[in-house]
């Protein structure tokens, strides 16, 4: 096999890597569209992005509380209602839901794809 095909499977094996863990990370972890929020009532959103990118924009009606703000200002969240967690793209959101598993709250769900996808829809 010659160099430029051990570097591509390389890097093949390390993208498949980065999956595999991103997927281990949400396991047990809920996921909603933006689409299913649209049809929900009831939800409560936390916006767990900086204050920067909440002010260029945030889904009306959203709790903003940083990700690294999360494990001191969640107290004030009913643990008993649907919390649906978003950053912008549904990465750091994770870590927050995952936080919040910690504190006692259980009905958890990670908005997939973030502010993003919802701003995507919402034009």
């Amino acid at each position: 096999m010659d160099t430029a095909s051990i570097v591509l499977l390389s890097l093949f094996g390390l993208f498949l890597l980065v999956r595999l863990v991103g997927y281990l990370g949400r396991l047990g972890i809920k996921q909603i569209t933006a689409r299913e929020l649209d049809q929900m009532k009831g939800m409560t959103m936390l916006d767990t992005r900086t204050d920067k990118e909440y002010k260029q924009g945030h889904i009306p009606g959203a709790i903003h509380i940083e990700l690294s703000e999360v494990g001191n200002k969640a107290k004030k969240l009913r643990k008993d209602k649907d919390l649906v967690v978003y950053c912008q793209n549904g990465n750091r959101s994770i870590w927050a839901i995952k936080r919040l598993m910690g504190m006692g709250f259980t009905s958890l769900y990670n908005l997939k794809g973030g502010y993003s996808a919802w701003k995507r829809i919402h034009r």
